[in-house]
């Protein structure tokens, strides 16, 4: 505390703007040396935050006028608004009250210092609870079964100067041994389900449209092999039936929205798509086509007429991808010489999908980090303050034969009120604003009580650390020292 040093220049003659000007000079001096030193931090710390959220951060966007000059200014605008209120606090104490030691601070029943705590830590709880929600949603996407094999499933663009030669080149490919499976696609799962056409079904004796959006992909027999999607009822699409060519298969969401109740009901019954009459040969168990954040839409694969076929998946042998990537490249190469072999992981693709969530999480993490510290600091400058006013007391208690963790136990408890209260507070706010957010997913994970409680007994158990070491200071320091000025 300085109340003293004030009131001996208040004694020599030392006048109130001359003390709060210095109080303002100071604070904006404490504020440039904190701008250096977080400027400096910023370029150390910024390759390692974009490798964590995937960001493309430069510190050159520091140095755009409308950016630099706010920047510059900050020193001198939170150095004014740190430092006018101590300032004029500290400049208007009675000198003859201070140098007798009869000057009391904060002795009302809520100070600044107090509210600051209890908002660093609600900030540090919503945070903590953020990134737990947040990390858990991206753990169920990845072990959610999605319908279907991605893993050791490569994709890559189809041409239609490949179509004369399909066949022997697929059968090149399986021929290697390093290749399980070949089929082609209009789209393959990870991208979107865009394309549609009108449907209707006879309904006695007359065809009538269906009322819902029936998303159709282009396939040929090895699409539903190669993806490994698990039937309900019926067959695959096959070369001996000639009819297939204007039949189709359906998805379990399809029969459901049809009203046929069950896949064995749909099979062989009447559908027209796109103005072609055919009958459902198959229905496909629901699977995942879209990311997660989307709901499981009725869809209808049909065989190409002509065109129509854009992409190549192909399984692969999980045991060599090198050698299996080798092989299917020599064989593109040989059918394809001027094409270039340019290929993706299916899981790489649905990786990509859920992109932007993995970024939000490492930049939570990282923000819920800064967030406790600070919290910590504003915390141990409280307590490191209190505790200071509070020496006689503990002194007495001392010499009244008080134990080391009593007296702990007494001067924490009302510090960890700070951090219940602030639990409080912040908890609800991060269950509801945690639940808008996986509002965005169609499947997602329900908030359980258990990470709220840990986010908030983590935040008591951080918060007792950081005042412990100021406490335990306190309660072994020599109680004679401490009431000798008495």
């Amino acid at each position: 505390m300085r109340a003293k040093e004030i009131g001996i220049r208040k004694v020599i003659g030392a006048q109130r703007k001359e003390i709060i000007s210095q109080f303002l000079s100071e604070a904006v001096l404490i504020t440039g040396v904190a701008l250096i030193l977080a400027i400096l931090l910023t370029v150390i710390t910024l390759p390692f935050i974009n490798k964590m959220s995937g960001l493309g951060l430069s510190i050159n966007s520091l140095l755009q006028f409308k950016i630099l000059l706010p920047v510059l200014a900050l020193p001198f605008v939170i150095g004014l608004i740190s430092g006018i209120y101590p300032a004029i606090f500290m400049s208007s104490f009675i000198p003859a009250k201070v140098l007798k030691g009869m000057l009391k601070v904060g002795s009302g029943n809520v100070s600044f210092r107090q509210v600051l705590v209890v908002l660093q830590f609600s900030i540090s709880i919503i945070l903590i609870v953020a990134t737990t929600v947040v990390f858990k949603q991206l753990q169920y996407i990845q072990n959610k079964a999605l319908g279907f094999s991605k893993d050791n499933i490569i994709t890559m663009g189809y041409y239609n100067g490949l179509t004369p030669q399909y066949n022997a080149f697929k059968d090149d490919l399986l021929k290697t041994g390093l290749v399980k499976d070949i089929g082609r696609s209009s789209r393959i799962p990870s991208g979107r389900l865009l394309d549609m056409q009108g449907a209707s079904v006879m309904e006695n004796g007359t065809a009538q449209p269906v009322k819902f959006d029936l998303k159709n992909i282009t396939i040929d027999y090895g699409f539903i092999p190669t993806f490994g999607i698990k039937m309900a009822a019926g067959r695959n699409f096959s070369e001996a039936f000639k009819t297939d060519s204007v039949n189709c298969i359906i998805n379990e969401q399809a029969v459901k929205e049809l009203g046929w109740k069950t896949p064995e009901n749909a099979i062989g019954k009447n559908l027209t798509y796109g103005g072609v009459d055919g009958k459902v040969v198959d229905v496909v168990k629901n699977f995942h086509f879209e990311s997660l954040h989307q709901k499981i839409l009725p869809m209808i694969f049909k065989l190409p007429n002509r065109d129509g076929l854009n992409r190549t998946s192909i399984k692969i042998s999980g045991t060599n991808a090198q050698a299996s990537i080798a092989a299917v490249e020599a064989t593109w190469h040989k059918y394809l010489p001027e094409t270039p072999f340019d290929y993706t992981f299916l899981d790489e693709r649905f990786g990509k999908l859920y992109q932007s969530e993995q970024q939000q999480s490492s930049l939570f993490t990282i923000f819920s980090f800064i967030a406790i510290f600070i919290a910590c600091l504003g915390l141990f400058g409280l307590s490191a303050f209190t505790i200071t006013q509070r020496v006689k007391e503990i002194g007495v208690r001392k010499v009244l034969v008080a134990s080391v963790p009593q007296i702990v136990a007494e001067l924490s408890q009302d510090f960890l009120k700070l951090v219940i209260l602030a639990a409080i507070i912040s908890l609800p706010i991060a269950w509801y604003a945690m639940n808008k957010w996986l509002l965005d997913f169609e499947f997602r994970i329900s908030i359980s009580w258990w990470i709220l409680a840990m986010a908030g007994v983590l935040a008591l158990i951080v918060a007792f650390v950081t005042i412990s070491f100021q406490s335990v200071k306190a309660a072994l320091a020599n109680p004679v020292k401490s009431l000798r000025s008495e």
